[in-house]
């Protein structure tokens, strides 16, 4: 039986690993704890208790030399890994967020959940802010979206505009592994501007453009193919449906739209997607949805589904205008 103080400590713990980047500051032949407090500057003593508390979780190996090594698990705390998760878990905002609502539970009020207007405007206040969101989003999207770019659904495309794309890594992966893509990056102006400086972009530039704007109102009309990954559940039902608007409004005729996100199980049985869910909820007012809440949303904006393909946990669900769809089930 786990201690309680595991489940009380743990989160605050791999935020503090993550912050001293711990797993990459480890040899591969093992270091000792004076050796990641000189690489990280911080406390002996500490350090000490912080190793060997994460060594008993299974995030880092401690030999009979007393040196530690990553393991497996414990790559999620470094910034090189291919899994990392090291910005999202030092993300202290995130924690404040959620002891807001565990205080206004305690007081008998609503979930204090955020609008995603005051949530992405508040990322967009200063450079850093946006730079330590945007590489959250690059680290999602390298260890969760990775198979989009694979997917049997480029053939006919021409040009795919990435909708709230980020600093675009979804869209380089596309048009690396599609080389008969052009692309289009649309976001807000401090992300573009972002990605105009260093993005994932950088090796296939020549056939992507950065444009900016919001996507409620306008977007390009030169784009066959739209594409939006972790977009819609950021946004409750009615935002959600002026964002799908606005791409049905943009589509030339032969168009569709491919939305790439978690889908709710329609029985309710245990599913990575309802934590998610909770979380969209908690820190935008934004939800996860079944299929079925989907279909509701695209016929509010002139679509229909056509199509659901797996990538990993999330899927990608094509739509097309209904005037022009056959709904594949």
């Amino acid at each position: 039986m786990a201690d309680d103080s595991i489940v009380a400590v743990l989160p605050y713990a791999l935020a503090i690993a993550a912050r001293l980047d711990l797993a990459d500051a480890c040899a591969s032949d093992g270091s000792t704890v004076a050796e990641l407090a000189d690489a990280t500057g911080f406390d002996v003593e500490p350090l000490t208790s912080l190793m060997a508390a994460l060594a008993g979780a299974g995030f880092f190996a401690r030999d009979d030399r007393g040196r530690f090594t990553c393991t497996e698990l414990g790559a999620v705390l470094g910034a090189r890994s291919a899994v990392s998760m090291r910005a999202t878990l030092s993300n202290v905002d995130t924690y404040r967020a959620w002891l807001r609502a565990v205080d206004a539970v305690g007081d008998g009020r609503a979930l204090p959940a955020a609008s995603g207007e005051a949530f992405f405007s508040d990322k967009a206040q200063t450079r850093e802010s946006q730079q330590a969101f945007s590489t959250r989003m690059r680290e999602r999207s390298e260890r969760l979206y990775s198979g989009v770019a694979k997917l049997p659904v480029w053939g006919d495309a021409h040009t795919v505009l990435d909708i709230g794309g980020g600093t675009g890594t979804v869209l380089a992966a596309v048009l690396c592994a599609q080389p008969h893509l052009n692309g289009i990056l649309f976001d807000l102006d401090p992300v573009i501007d972002l990605a105009a400086t260093r993005s994932p972009l950088d090796q296939v530039r020549a056939r992507c453009a950065l444009v900016t704007g919001s996507f409620f109102e306008e977007l390009p009309e030169n784009a066959d193919t739209h594409l939006l990954c972790s977009v819609l559940h950021d946004w409750d039902d009615d935002k959600a449906e002026d964002i799908l608007r606005a791409s049905a409004r943009a589509l030339p005729p032969g168009g569709r739209v491919l939305v790439c996100e978690l889908i709710l199980p329609e029985t309710g049985e245990p599913d990575p997607a309802h934590w998610s869910d909770l979380g969209m909820l908690m820190l935008l007012g934004g939800r996860e949805r079944g299929l079925s809440d989907f279909d509701k949303l695209f016929a509010a904006a002139g679509l229909m589904r056509t199509r659901v393909l797996p990538v990993g946990i999330f899927s990608l669900i094509e739509a097309t205008p209904a005037a022009q769809a056959a709904r594949v089930t």
